[in-house]
């Protein structure tokens, strides 16, 4: 079960568009999602949920706000009669896309979008970077509920938006918080086509799950977008999951995560890869490789204002994956390939 504690805010640290972070009465610290708790004040009493902390695990140092004890903002109620994060406590309306009265809503012609599918977060922000200063415009992003649910906890998807090289976001599934809100990944992506996006990256929030096992990981989902994307006419392909750095053998090399997504995903998707490395392994799944010479993004991304990390690490210290993830952002902005 859940673990909570009772704690008064010292200080308010950032505040952002949905979120908050706060300093407690302890020391500790805590994430506050402003759209479930509303706006903390120095001085309130909170309820935070400490089981992430409890557990150790990689939540950045935080307690997550819970409740408010000290609101005085009353019932907030947001439009829409969609709810996101169903039947949990901080269950909250959402305005849908799909309900919208648009010419739009009923198609299914999704022919002219290019999507990426991203195995990380951290590679959306990496790949959002590359593509980006290739296309001179910010490319959007679906963010799938396989992880976080709201969007405002995403440092780097706040960061990538204030440097404009993201711009128009979709939550889907139980995920909310972005510019768009959506029922499923598909409508996602054609309410982007109805705005004149063309350039899309598709990836869970923060918190992407992996295990031991070959099919216990959260990127699993991709196998289906793949499949539903291609199948209304979108361009789609894989970012490959690859590093030099990562001490756990299973993620050595071209990661066991991208090897079974493509051995599931049922029809050919193409595949970005560096001209320097061999092809054989995917082909030999029947996907099609797309080779881009000299794609690293190392030193874009370590010259860049965002803070990219993955494992906790500066993503472009790993030559083999910004090799990997500058040949999937030449392939989105539509590059010459090899």
């Amino acid at each position: 079960m859940s673990s909570f504690e009772q704690r008064v805010v010292t200080q308010v640290k950032i505040e952002r568009e949905g979120l908050q972070r706060v300093v407690l009465d302890d020391g500790t610290q805590a994430t506050s999602l402003t759209e479930i708790v509303g706006l903390l004040e120095v001085g309130h009493s909170v309820i935070v949920n400490t089981i992430a902390m409890d557990l150790g695990l990689g939540t950045g140092g935080y307690h997550l706000v819970h409740y408010n004890l000290d609101s005085k903002q009353g019932d907030q109620m947001r439009s829409g009669r969609v709810l996101k994060a169903r039947y949990l406590s901080e269950q909250l309306q959402a305005d849908v896309w799909e309900e919208h009265d648009n010419e739009n809503r009923n198609g299914s012609d999704l022919s002219g979008m290019r999507v990426l599918l991203c195995q990380l977060h951290s590679h959306v922000g990496a790949i959002a970077i590359a593509t980006s200063a290739q296309l001179g415009a910010p490319v959007s992003f679906v963010m799938t509920d396989q992880a976080s649910l709201p969007l405002a906890i995403s440092d780097t998807i706040s960061q990538a938006q204030n440097s404009q090289v993201i711009g128009v976001t979709v939550t889907t599934g139980q995920s909310f918080g972005g510019e768009i809100e959506a029922v499923t990944v598909a409508s996602g992506v054609l309410a982007l086509k109805e705005r004149n996006e063309s350039s899309v990256l598709i990836g869970c929030g923060p918190g992407h799950l992996g295990t031991n096992s070959k099919l216990g990981f959260s990127g699993m989902e991709l196998v289906g977008h793949a499949t539903i994307l291609s199948k209304l006419g979108a361009s789609v392909a894989l970012a490959v999951r690859a590093s030099s750095t990562d001490q756990r053998e299973r993620h050595q090399g071209v990661s066991h995560h991208t090897k079974t997504l493509l051995e599931l995903i049922p029809h050919p998707i193409a595949v970005p890869i560096p001209s320097d490395v061999s092809a054989e392994e995917i082909e030999d799944l029947g996907h099609t490789t797309v080779r881009y010479s000299n794609p690293s993004i190392s030193d874009l991304l370590s010259k860049s204002s965002i803070n990219i990390q993955s494992m906790n690490k500066p993503l472009f210290e790993d030559a083999l994956a910004c090799d990997y993830l500058g040949a999937a952002a030449m392939w989105l902005a539509d590059a010459s390939a090899v």
